[in-house]
């Protein structure tokens, strides 16, 4: 499983929730397994309940442990424990870079890009245009909508959004974690295995059809190579990550 925290939602309230890319399947016995449900892993009753379950126990832990301190704890958690908790989970797909593609922009970007936001100098206020997903219609992208701030409160819901230093916003488990997928990895099918074009692989490639040493010089025989730091490009950044693609998912990233 792959899991990406997040800490708002397209409007700047804060929202946390977490999106999971689960395997459709997996390893029993040395062997692939698939769901015995076609189309989802478990019911969403049963998923949202395993969810609470889970979340509660580590909460206990935490508790226990005195990392947190709460008052009422124990009234706290017959409260959450007699709401039903909303754990989406939809159909499954193979289009996993569409996926991928999607969660990657909520990695690599702020909380809200610059030209969504807007100074209103006669007001004093900050304008914010966000999706409007509770009047989206279905096959339709999500209508503008218009909110505003005084500028101290926009300042603080920006910054609300802002991890602490060191956190791990993305994470991997299970089949997706480095040292249990190199022992598993001859386990699972050819055409799961999500095999990256990494800059790494073409130089495997290259030394391999060249027979070449591609980190020696070919004319001393040498591996004192001069390394030059190349700066980003913050204008390609900015039109990758902002320009070209919106935050939504693409419509048909769910497909059955």
């Amino acid at each position: 499983m792959v899991s990406v925290l997040h800490t708002f939602g397209s409007d700047m309230k804060y929202h946390i929730h977490v999106h999971s890319l689960i395997t459709f399947g997996g390893i029993q016995k040395g062997k692939w397994v698939w769901p015995k449900r076609r189309k989802k892993i478990a019911p969403y009753r049963e998923i949202s309940r395993k969810f609470r379950d889970i979340f509660l126990l580590g909460l206990d832990k935490l508790i226990f442990d005195g990392t947190i301190e709460l008052v009422d704890y124990e009234g706290l958690r017959r409260e959450i424990c007699n709401r039903r908790w909303n754990v989406r989970n939809n159909y499954p797909t193979m289009q996993t870079g569409l996926i991928e593609d999607y969660l990657a922009r909520y990695i690599n970007r702020v909380a809200i890009s610059k030209n969504r936001l807007r100074y209103l100098e006669e007001e004093k206020q900050v304008q914010i245009v966000y999706n409007d997903y509770r009047n989206q219609r279905d096959n339709k992208a999500a209508p503008k909508a218009i909110k505003e701030l005084s500028p101290l409160i926009a300042i603080h819901q920006i910054m609300q959004h802002i991890l602490p230093p060191y956190f791990q916003k993305s994470r991997h488990y299970g089949l997706h974690s480095p040292c249990i997928f190199k022992k598993i990895k001859d386990q699972i099918p050819q055409l799961l295995r999500n095999v990256g074009q990494t800059i790494r692989t073409v130089f495997e490639i290259l030394k391999d059809l060249l027979k070449l040493n591609p980190l020696v010089c070919e004319k001393c025989k040498q591996p004192n190579l001069a390394r030059i730091p190349i700066m980003s490009d913050r204008n390609y950044i900015q039109l990758i990550l902002t320009a070209r693609k919106g935050r939504s998912p693409p419509q048909n990233i769910f497909s059955r």
